[in-house]
């Protein structure tokens, strides 16, 4: 029967069921969810549809509504996909993100209130996740919200059913010998080329010490203890086992190849078990490399950015907002030489990383590409560099380093610098203006 939509609490279907607890503490009702999207920009059609979507929800019949919804979704995937992504009107992946939420809502009333066991947590997981990784934020980022709420109903924060067992997690702590062992990690080799010497370490750098020998000068600097407070190196240390049980289940992007300028380099996306097992507990020389690098798992997982605290020197430019970015795999993974366009704080929570670093006057001798797309990255392989192809390059002077746990490296905007991960590595920068 037809309910008014402004009392959730009191929706029903013809089951005689009710939304469980958990979701009418998050759910708006059906006129605030429809008021998500533009009619206007998304066009009568789709607009319909996600009406039959939430009408479907909010009349208890979950199965409908997770078959229309598939269909939406199905067809908002072509439309994110067509074109530059920047250049997508925000009223699709708000209703990417609208669609998602009707249908991960659905997925848990038929597993939970109807008891159909056709439907798991992780299907209900990683419908969520795409519509963060897809969509926008909407009503207050409640699709994170409704993760979070799911984990801890289905126990997942303490008990992840895929976690390895008991005599098989001591191979989840990856010591830097391991990686080695396995993998013969190499640092590029800096003969025949102008080094110039390591980039300065500083103990917990005072604001006044960064602001005059390093901010002001634009001088890149490795900060050391600076991060021992953080809950992720103190109270909740990181290890392999602790992210699979936070987040194990969640759907991520991975990049499939050992540097994104590679012709075969490619992205794929899986869950973070899923990537865990087959590319760094499992991981040899055979087989591609594969990173999450450059995601914002923080803001798709707000449990993981409790454990991290932003650095106060990010707060000296003329924005509050800080980009915050997670890269995590096993050793030998690469990030070719290139240069943002912020100031970065590379922050290395477990393993190390071998690091160099060029000025920006130095940008002529590295040999940025020529396309718009790759302008900001050089055409040297730095690991092996063809001299005869970029005779300059030889000219070029830089710093390095070897980052290691608990330790930060600022680069100033522009710098150009190559990252080699020695171990199995997470590291989070900080990106600000």
């Amino acid at each position: 029967m037809e309910q008014n939509d402004t009392r959730k609490t009191d929706i029903m279907s013809d089951g005689n069921l009710m939304f469980p607890s958990i979701i009418v503490e998050l759910l708006p009702t059906q006129t605030i969810l429809l008021q998500t999207v533009e009619q206007d920009v998304v066009g009568v059609p789709l607009f319909s549809q996600i009406q039959v979507c939430l009408e479907c929800l909010f009349n208890g019949k979950y199965s409908s509504c997770v078959q229309v919804c598939q269909c939406c979704l199905d067809f908002l995937w072509e439309k994110l996909n067509t074109g530059n992504w920047k250049n997508v009107d925000i009223q699709w992946r708000n209703a990417y993100a609208l669609i998602s939420l009707a249908k991960a809502v659905s997925q848990y009333c038929i597993l939970h209130a109807c008891g159909d066991q056709s439907v798991k947590f992780e299907m209900i997981m990683k419908t969520i996740d795409m519509g963060l990784l897809m969509g926008a934020s909407i009503h207050n980022n409640i699709l994170s919200r409704l993760a979070s709420t799911l984990q801890m109903e289905f126990g997942k924060l303490t008990e992840n059913a895929n976690i390895m067992k008991e005599d098989e997690k001591s191979n989840e702590i990856h010591t830097e010998e391991f990686t080695a062992k396995k993998l013969k990690i190499e640092i590029p080799s800096s003969q025949g080329l102008c080094l110039i010497g390591q980039i300065p370490r500083c103990e917990c750098l005072s604001m006044e010490s960064f602001i005059r020998d390093f901010y002001a000068k634009r001088e890149p600097c490795v900060i050391t203890n600076a991060m021992l407070y953080w809950p992720c190196m103190s109270t909740k240390r990181w290890d392999i086992a602790y992210i699979r049980k936070l987040a194990g289940y969640r759907t991520v992007p991975v990049e499939i190849g050992s540097k994104y300028t590679d012709d075969t380099w490619t992205q794929s996306l899986m869950t973070v078990s899923e990537f865990i097992d087959r590319h760094i507990i499992q991981k040899t020389n055979e087989g591609p490399v594969a990173y999450l690098a450059q995601h914002q798992l923080f803001d798709q997982i707000p449990e993981l950015q409790e454990d991290i605290i932003i650095p106060d020197y990010c707060f000296l430019g003329q924005s509050s907002d800080v980009d915050i970015n997670a890269w995590f795999g096993p050793g030998g993974t690469v990030s070719p030489l290139h240069h943002d366009p912020k100031h970065n704080f590379l922050a290395q929570v477990m393993g190390k990383k071998y690091i160099r670093v060029y000025s920006e006057t130095e940008s002529d001798m590295v040999y940025p590409h020529s396309s718009d797309l790759l302008k900001n990255t050089s055409q040297v392989d730095v690991e092996m560099p063809d001299l005869v192809k970029f005779p300059q390059f030889q000219k070029a002077q830089f710093h390095e380093c070897i980052l290691k746990s608990g330790e930060m490296l600022y680069m100033p905007p522009k710098f150009w610098h190559f990252v080699k991960s020695l171990s199995v590595s997470f590291s989070v920068s900080f990106w600000w203006e």
